[in-house]
């Protein structure tokens, strides 16, 4: 099963990222492989909300169903994401850094289905994915 660890530094209030970034609807903002990302979920984000997302991989459109399965504001909430062939963990974790936010990044992959015969290969494509995520998080928050 293929993880991903990242941190990143942001010039902003951790409570103000957190806020951010548990709103999953933004990941289009800031994840290039992500095009669309739709909160499904009625009233406030927390455990049990849940999101659309449309991922581009490899010229492919794939639909993802995430739904939020921990959340403990400002500082940590786990959101996982399925779909035919996979099942995503992240483990996304907000604290303070000097006047800043750490945003430490940890996502495990289940492949499924026929998708399970590729799961030994995927590693380093979910490392090349998960860069491109958190540059643009740190270019879209600074």
């Amino acid at each position: 099963m293929p993880r991903i660890s990242k941190t990143v530094t942001i010039d902003r209030p951790p409570a103000e990222v957190f806020e951010y970034l548990a709103n999953f609807e933004t990941t289009a903002e800031w994840d290039p492989g992500i095009t669309t990302a739709t909160k499904t979920s009625r009233g406030p984000i927390g455990v049990g909300s849940t999101f659309d997302l449309i991922a581009t991989f490899r010229g492919r459109t794939i639909p993802v169903t995430y739904e939020i399965t921990e959340y403990d504001p400002p500082s940590r909430f786990v959101i996982v994401g399925r779909n035919k062939q996979f099942v995503g963990t992240d483990d996304i974790r907000v604290s303070a850094d000097g006047p800043g936010t750490r945003v430490d990044y940890t996502a495990d992959f289940r492949m499924q289905g026929i998708a399970r015969l590729f799961e030994p290969f995927m590693g380093g494509i979910f490392e090349r994915l998960s860069v491109e995520a958190m540059d643009g998080l740190k270019k879209t928050l600074g």
